[in-house]
C-alpha cells in the first residue's frame, strides 16, 4: 500500500502542458466518439447531421467558454466540484459534485460496455466472449491506473493524435471519390431532430473537462489547464464536424445515412468501402484503443473527484472507483443484453452532465466579479444553460421514456449528495459539542 500511495500521490506542478492536453483530448476520444456517439447524431438528425454537428459544437462552445474561465481561476483536484463551491452553498455544491461524479461513472460503464457489446462483435469475437470482456476490460483499466498517472497519459497522447490523422485521411478520401456535397448542410429533418442530434454531438466532445481535475498537478496550474482544454476542444470538434460531413456524403441519401448509422459503426463501413479491409481493420483496432484512452482519462478525473468529495487519499479513491466500475460491469455481464445497458448508461451520463453544466453556467454571473468579467462577458453562461435545457427536452421528444432512466439516475445522485450533506452536518455538530 505504501508503494501504491507513492505512485498515486498528487504532486503539485508536476505535469507538463502536453500531458494535460493529452488528458483533455483522450477524454474526448475523437475516433471512438465518431463510433459511439456520432452514430447517435446520424440516427437522430439523418442527412442533417452536418448541420446538427456544427450546431452541437457551437452550443457546447458556450460551456467551453464557461469552463475555460472557471479552470483559469480555480485550479484544483476537485475540478467542477471546486467550481460549484465558489458559486453555491456547500450542500448544493455537494449535490452538483455527485451529479458530475455520476456522469463520469456512467460514462465509464457505457463506454466500456459499448466496446464489449458493439465493437467486439465487429472484430468477429464469439458471442460468448462479450460478457467475459465486460469484466476483463475494467480489470485491465484498474491495473493500468495503479501504475500512476504518467504512463497512461503518454500512451493516450500518441494514440489520440493518430486517431485525428485517421479521421482526416478517411474523410479526404471519401470527398475525393464522392465530390463536395451540400447534402450534409441542407436542412431535411425537423427542428427537434436537429437539436437532439446537436446534443448528441455536444456529448461526444464533452470529455475535455477531464483536465479540470489536474489543476493542482499541472505546471502553470489554471493557465495550463484552460489553454489545454480549449486546444483539445478546437481540435476534436473540428474532427467530429468533418466526420459527420463525410459520413453523410458517403451515405448520400436519407436511407443511406440510416443504413450507415444502423451498422453501429458507420465509419468502419465507409472505411471498408473507400480504403479497403486493411485500413478498416487498423481503424477498428485504433477505435478500441481510443475507447481505452478515453476510459483512462475519465478514470483519472473520477479518482480525483472522489478524492475531493470524500476527502480521503488518492489510492483509496482510485480503488473505490475501480471497485464500483468492476462491480457494475460484472452485474451487466451476468444480466446480458449489453447494448441495452450501454444505451441506459449513456442517457444517464448525458443527463447528469448537462444538468450539472447548466447549473455551473448559471452560476457564472454570480461570481463574475471574482473572475473580473463584465456582465456582458458572463452572459454566455446563461445562454449555455438555456440551450442545454432545450437540448435535453429535444432528446426527450425523440427518445421518449428512455430518457426517464437518466432523470432517475440524477435523482439518485441528488439523494447521495443530500445524504453526504446531512452526515457532514452531524459530524460538524458532534465536533462542536466535544
Amino acid at each position: 500500500m505504501a508503494s501504491l500511495s507513492k505512485r498515486l500521490k498528487i504532486r503539485e506542478s508536476s505535469l507538463p502542458a502536453y500531458l494535460v492536453f493529452s488528458q483533455s483530448l483522450a477524454a474526448i476520444a475523437p475516433l471512438s466518439s465518431t463510433a459511439a456517439y456520432l452514430t447517435a447524431t446520424l440516427l437522430l438528425a439523418g442527412t442533417s447531421s452536418g448541420i446538427a454537428s456544427i450546431l452541437g459544437v457551437l452550443m457546447y462552445s458556450l460551456w467551453v467558454y464557461v469552463g475555460y474561465q472557471l479552470s483559469r481561476f480555480f485550479p484544483s483536484e476537485g475540478g467542477t466540484y471546486t467550481f460549484s463551491r465558489h458559486m453555491y452553498p456547500e450542500r448544493v455544491a455537494t449535490i452538483l459534485g455527485w451529479m458530475y461524479w455520476g456522469s463520469y461513472m456512467f460514462y465509464l460503464i457505457s463506454t466500456s460496455t459499448y466496446a464489449t457489446g458493439v465493437l467486439l462483435p465487429l472484430l468477429g469475437a464469439p458471442i460468448s466472449i462479450d460478457r467475459l470482456m465486460e469484466v476483463v476490460l475494467p480489470s485491465a483499466i484498474v491495473l493500468l491506473m495503479i501504475t500512476g498517472i504518467r504512463p497512461p497519459l503518454y500512451y493516450s497522447l500518441v494514440t489520440s493524435l493518430v486517431e485525428i490523422a485517421v479521421i482526416v485521411v478517411l474523410g479526404i478520401t471519401v470527398i475525393a471519390h464522392r465530390g463536395l456535397s451540400l447534402v450534409p448542410l441542407t436542412p431535411s429533418a425537423g427542428l427537434s431532430q436537429v437539436l437532439s442530434g446537436a446534443m448528441a454531438t455536444s456529448f461526444s466532445i464533452a470529455g475535455g473537462g477531464a483536465a479540470f481535475f489536474l489543476g493542482k498537478e499541472a505546471r502553470g496550474k489554471g493557465k495550463t489547464v484552460s489553454k489545454s482544454y480549449l486546444l483539445a476542444f478546437l481540435l476534436a470538434s473540428g474532427a467530429i464536424v468533418f466526420s459527420s460531413i463525410y459520413l453523410v456524403t458517403a451515405g448520400g441519401s436519407t436511407q443511406g445515412v440510416e443504413n450507415l448509422a444502423n451498422t453501429g459503426f458507420p465509419g468502419l463501413t465507409v472505411a471498408n468501402q473507400y480504403m479497403g479491409e486493411s485500413f478498416a481493420s487498423a481503424m477498428l483496432l485504433l477505435t478500441v484503443n481510443s475507447l481505452i484512452g478515453s476510459l483512462i482519462a475519465a478514470y483519472v478525473a473520477l479518482s480525483r473527484l472522489t478524492f475531493s468529495l470524500l476527502r480521503t487519499d488518492l489510492p483509496k479513491s482510485t480503488l473505490i472507483v475501480g471497485s464500483l466500475f468492476l462491480g457494475i460491469n460484472g452485474v451487466i455481464a451476468g444480466l446480458g443484453n449489453l447494448v441495452q445497458w450501454y444505451q441506459y448508461f449513456f442517457l444517464g451520463s448525458l443527463t447528469a452532465l448537462f444538468i450539472t453544466h447548466a447549473s455551473l453556467s448559471l452560476g457564472l454571473p454570480k461570481i463574475r466579479n471574482k473572475l473580473a468579467l463584465s456582465l456582458l462577458k458572463s452572459f454566455p453562461g446563461i445562454l449555455s444553460a438555456l440551450l442545454m435545457m432545450v437540448g435535453l427536452y429535444s432528446i426527450y421528444l425523440e427518445v421518449g421514456e428512455e430518457l426517464v432512466v437518466g432523470i432517475l439516475a440524477c435523482i439518485v445522485l441528488v439523494m447521495v449528495g443530500v445524504i453526504q450533506g446531512l452526515i457532514s452536518r452531524r459530524g460538524e455538530g458532534k465536533s462542536n459539542i466535544s
